[in-house]
């Protein structure tokens, strides 16, 4: 079945304007707008990039009890941490929303889509671009980000090590949770595999 993009990414516009919270959507419109920066760069699939950033916050903003209910339905296997911090499963169910509504089968999207947040150990470049253009976006505002948007754009995996690296210290730093994605993926980088 051949996928009408355009469609697609209008349908999720209609969808940000009803489920995105006022504060969030320019962030969401942000990472737009970096995806489509990176795609010209590294010649990726606009067209993509464009629909993994438009879903990847679109149930950020529900209620836990919400976000575990469509989980369910979706029959998704959620975490100990994920039962905690109910947040954390939002690129989940965005990602099983876009496979189930719109038929789309891609991994790197799939993948990035769900674990956008945490980054992941054998991510494809749509995936990397999602996670920096979700850090790295024009509304961010935190120390050495724009050493870092210059890094996205002269080495795509050298930025992507970059930004695990500033998840995890960021983490560290705050006292919050550390992702086992988050842990996965670094010791994945450090083992030499950046591609």
């Amino acid at each position: 079945m051949q996928l009408n993009y355009e469609n697609i990414i209008n349908e999720l516009q209609r969808f940000v304007d009803l489920l995105v919270s006022q504060d969030r959507k320019p962030h969401v419109f942000g990472v737009v707008d970096f995806c489509k920066r990176l795609a010209k760069r590294y010649s990726l699939d606009e067209n993509k990039l464009t629909i993994m950033a438009l879903v990847h916050d679109l149930f950020r903003d529900l209620p836990g009890d919400k976000l575990f209910k469509i989980a369910h339905c979706y029959e998704l296997s959620i975490s100990e941490l994920g039962v905690k911090r109910p947040i954390l499963i939002h690129g989940l169910v965005a990602s099983e929303y876009l496979k189930r509504r719109f038929g789309i089968d891609d991994e790197d999207m799939l993948t990035g889509i769900a674990y956008h947040t945490s980054g992941y150990p054998n991510f494809g470049p749509l995936g990397k671009a999602l996670v920096l253009a979700d850090s790295l976006e024009l509304t961010r505002v935190y120390d050495r980000i724009n050493q870092l948007r210059e890094i996205a754009f002269y080495d795509l995996n050298v930025a992507y090590v970059e930004i695990i690296r500033n998840k995890i210290n960021y983490a560290v730093n705050h006292n919050l949770y550390l992702l086992p994605e988050t842990v996965e993926t670094w010791n994945k980088l450090m083992e030499g595999d950046r591609t």
